[in-house]
């Protein structure tokens, strides 16, 4: 076997509302090397039909482009895998549908970001692959959204994702192919609305370094070089050129610029009215084409699970010490969530969620400031429109359901939003969680050593060893009433 067959692999899919990004690289000698790039024009926005649905036009066309992903990598050894989807998954109704069918494909979950979870991952892609300055401004004007990051060297300090992207804006203003001044001017304005929207943070009057990561400014830059001959950084003067020059062609058939790629044509138009505006509306004077994008900060947060981590860690402990939580109470019910889990997690298939229960407990009391009465429901609330970086759609809604239905009244109709097979998920948790707080109500933790907990798919048997049943009357008449709750999830509690 050979010595690149027996690094331990890493593959990013970036599953963009345009673009489907493919990156395989390998640890060598404790760095990232890249081995091969890869991307396909999918365009999943295009098949967003109004009612919010994907089409099966669309849905093929990303299956097929996941199968001859899956073919680069398939047979490698030692491989850790990470798929990201962005915006058109993110808000297509069906996309369950999708993400069902590829995982008969490629045999790894398909994390939706959120649009500032986005963010931050352009930003690392970003950092890791480009020396940043103190004051940076970027913008990642994707497919069906566009996102907009204030940072540091080596941190963000202001997040946005706004509804404006290439192919939802060419089939809103430029769907026939024509480019008239009337067609730009609505899409610019259009674009201006949404950037001033931004917070006043992303409007200083100058930056040390503007950048701009996806492939619809790479593509501009690289027009803008077509049309003059030479490279140049893109100011307004420059991209006011290259809007001239579209309208004066007067239509999409008639551009001759020898060097763009075909398939980025039609989305040129839109793109630049994007960038245009916000140039107009943030003050820019010069922007430069940056080096890394989304897929390189899904690479290297997945080369470095430590780091990744982190991150989570990180934005669990943010809230809790702005909620001002119990750290006591936090670590009781973390301890009798440890205890329990360890003796189910193997026959239920959970092992790799203990950290999704440990941060539920952290943050289980962030609503009492809110209501004490009714402190889940709000603390679910706040899970759930937070920012929560590091974590994906799926593992915040989660999240937020765990702290939603951690006592009282379990919301069957939330639950009922998930599919099957993350409804399992979740009430598998809920029933750890909702234990572990039982045994811990009142803020006085009961003994866990001598509770012992068994599972079989629809069943749960906790038993208290020796004579702990007669020590524990009240534990008893606690679980009585866990036990009608439960009930209605399809659990059935014995003890």
């Amino acid at each position: 076997m050979s010595s690149s067959e027996q690094s331990l692999h890493f593959v990013a899919i970036d599953m963009g509302s345009n673009s489907f990004h493919l990156v395989i690289a390998r640890e060598q000698h404790g760095s990232i090397q890249i081995l091969h790039k890869e991307k396909r024009q999918v365009q999943l926005a295009k098949g967003l039909r109004a009612n919010g649905s994907l089409d099966d036009d669309a849905i093929e066309r990303g299956l097929a482009c996941l199968t001859e992903f899956n073919q680069r990598f398939s047979d490698l050894e030692q491989t850790r895998v990470r798929l990201v989807a962005t915006h058109t998954l993110r808000v297509a109704t069906n996309c369950h549908q999708f993400i069902k069918a590829a995982l008969d494909i490629i045999p790894y979950p398909i994390e939706i970001v959120s649009g500032h979870e986005e963010a931050r991952l352009i930003y690392n892609g970003i950092m890791h692959s480009q020396t940043l300055t103190e004051q940076n401004l970027v913008i990642d004007i994707g497919g069906g959204s566009t996102e907009v990051i204030v940072g540091k060297a080596t941190s963000t300090s202001h997040l946005a994702s706004l509804k404006c992207g290439c192919v939802s804006y060419q089939q809103r203003f430029f769907y026939d192919g024509a480019l008239t001044k009337d067609n730009f001017k609505a899409a610019q304005s259009a674009a201006d609305k949404q950037f001033s929207q931004l917070s006043n943070a992303y409007f200083k009057s100058s930056w040390q370094l503007v950048l701009g990561s996806s492939g619809t400014v790479k593509a501009i830059a690289e027009a803008l070089q077509c049309l003059t001959g030479s490279q140049q950084s893109l100011t307004l003067n420059n991209l006011k050129t290259l809007k001239h020059y579209l309208m004066g062609v007067g239509h999409i058939d008639n551009i001759k610029l020898d060097n763009l790629d075909p398939k980025r044509i039609s989305l040129l138009a839109p793109g630049l009215s994007i960038l245009i505006s916000f140039f107009k509306r943030l003050s820019i004077n010069e922007m430069q084409v940056a080096q890394g994008a989304l897929r390189e900060g899904v690479l290297y947060e997945l080369s470095q699970i430590e780091q990744f981590k982190g991150v989570k860690q990180r934005t669990v402990s943010s809230l809790a010490q702005l909620y001002h939580i119990d750290p006591i109470q936090a670590a009781n019910v973390t301890a009798s969530i440890d205890h329990l889990f360890s003796q189910v997690a193997t026959q239920w298939h959970i092992s790799e969620y203990q950290w999704l229960l440990n941060d539920a407990a952290m943050l289980h009391e962030i609503g009492i400031q809110i209501n004490s009465r009714a402190h889940q429901k709000h603390g679910g609330y706040i899970i759930q429109n937070s920012d929560l970086p590091g974590f994906n759609q799926l593992q915040q809604q989660l999240l937020a359901l765990l702290v939603a239905n951690q006592r009282k009244r379990i919301n069957i109709a939330a639950i009922s939003e998930l599919n099957d097979d993350e409804q399992t998920l979740l009430i598998r948790l809920l029933v750890i969680f909702r234990l572990a707080m039982v045994m811990n109500l009142g803020r006085i933790s009961n003994s866990i050593e001598p509770i012992n907990l068994t599972v079989d798919e629809q069943t749960v048997t906790l038993s208290l060893a020796g004579d702990q049943r007669l020590q524990n009357d009240l534990l008893c008449r606690d679980l009585a009433q866990e036990q009608k709750k439960l009930a209605i999830l399809g659990i059935s509690l014995r003890f």
